[in-house]
């Protein structure tokens, strides 16, 4: 056997420390040289993880749950304008859908459901399931606790089709105050099932608005307020910073029960009310009425930022018996109340509440005759009588 010799390393010249040369005082301190090593030595290493890119970059670990409703509630955006899972409230009139996943022939279709007047949904199996007051994860729970009793560790999805309606109420300075129904918007998509990829969108302020026929010109739209059951404070909302800027945070999501009150402003100010006129929730058309010396008297369907005078041009402008100068505005108040107001007609004249006026639902315009034209009804009524006797006379008719 060949045997190999290494060869020999010397140890690099210069000053050594010989610990055995100390003296013996200093003798005792060398246990405490070596544990200062040992510190000085962790303490870098430690330093060196820390400062190590590829360590201090590696995500903290999170603890994972086995449920799979609470898997989803992590997983699930969050989105104001959706209906949240874990917020909604289950109720009669609710549309769902559970799946049961079972080698069982029963079981191989959906189970669809709409919650009953009595909060509860009939399964086969287990019979009667009551679900309201909990959210779809609480009575996906509920369900897989009924078919544990027939089914070993059942697999189940239970979801939301399509909410309920909401009601909601109205009033101030509204056309049509009181309660009203809201359809909570489904939208199926494209990809995949229908049932599996609907979002769901709460209505809004504005839409309740729209649908109770819109603002009067008195509203104070920056004054907005809802009441909202469980919310010990009331809403603030203000719909000027959304016409204005577009700040779709005014526009609030409403839910069920919600009480919407629209104030009367202390000052109206013409140019916003032109500008609130075009908005969404304010109405469509108002009705105003236009009698007198114009060519088609009767009753007129205007948008809501419409002036005196492009009223009086849509009946068809003054006749030739018409008194152009000036026109009686009658205007009846939501108290009951009738007032009239002479205007000044000057068809060259901007918004102006003196000649002329934005016009207000209901609101009716009475044109006059001109001096000649009473003049001439007047002799006709005095000498009509006198006419018609001398003709007979005669023999003329």
């Amino acid at each position: 056997m060949e045997i190999v010799q290494f060869p020999h390393t010397h140890p690099p010249s210069g000053p050594r420390l010989n610990l055995s040369l100390l003296p013996c005082g200093q003798k005792a301190i060398q246990p405490k040289i070596f544990s200062l090593i040992g510190v000085l030595f962790l303490s870098s290493f430690s330093i060196s993880l820390v400062a190590s890119p590829s360590l201090a970059q590696l995500p903290v670990l999170e603890p994972t749950g086995s449920s799979t409703s609470q898997q989803r509630r992590l997983s699930s955006p969050r989105n104001e304008s959706t209906v949240a899972l874990e917020t909604y409230a289950l109720g009669p009139g609710d549309q769902i859908r559970i799946d049961v996943l079972s080698s069982n022939e029963l079981f191989k279709e959906p189970i669809d459901q709409i919650v009953l007047l009595d909060g509860s949904i009939t399964l086969p199996w287990v019979g009667k399931v009551s679900v309201t007051g909990l959210n779809p994860l609480q009575a996906e729970e509920t369900v897989i606790a009924a078919y544990s009793e027939y089914i070993r560790n059942p697999r189940i999805t239970f979801q939301l089709l399509q909410p309920r309606p909401i009601r909601v109420g109205i009033v101030g300075e509204i056309k049509r105050p009181g309660g009203y129904t809201l359809q909570v918007n489904s939208e199926a998509g494209e990809q995949s099932e229908a049932s599996e990829s609907r979002t769901r969108f709460w209505p809004s302020v504005t839409q309740a608005i729209s649908n109770a026929g819109g603002i009067t010109r008195s509203a104070d739209v920056r004054s907005v307020q809802i009441k909202r059951e469980g919310v010990p404070e009331l809403i603030q909302v203000n719909l000027w910073d959304l016409v204005e800027s577009g700040n779709l945070r005014q526009d609030v999501l409403l839910r069920d029960g919600d009480q919407i009150f629209i104030p009367t402003a202390q000052d109206i100010n013409n140019a916003e009310v032109i500008a609130l006129a075009n908005t969404t929730f304010a109405p469509a058309t108002i009705t105003v009425n236009v009698v007198g010396e114009v060519a088609s008297p009767g009753s007129l369907a205007v948008a809501p930022d419409t002036l005196l005078n492009q009223a009086i041009l849509t009946a068809g402008g003054f006749n030739t018996r018409a008194r152009s100068s000036r026109v009686e505005l009658i205007r009846l108040h939501p108290n009951g109340t009738v007032s009239q107001q002479r205007v000044d007609i000057n068809l060259a004249q901007d918004v102006n509440d003196q000649q002329n006026p934005i016009l207000q639902d209901g609101d009716t315009i009475v044109v006059g005759r001109s001096s000649l034209a009473a003049t001439s009804d007047t002799a006709g009524l005095i000498f009509s009588p006198l006419t018609n006797l001398l003709l007979g006379l005669f023999g003329i008719r």
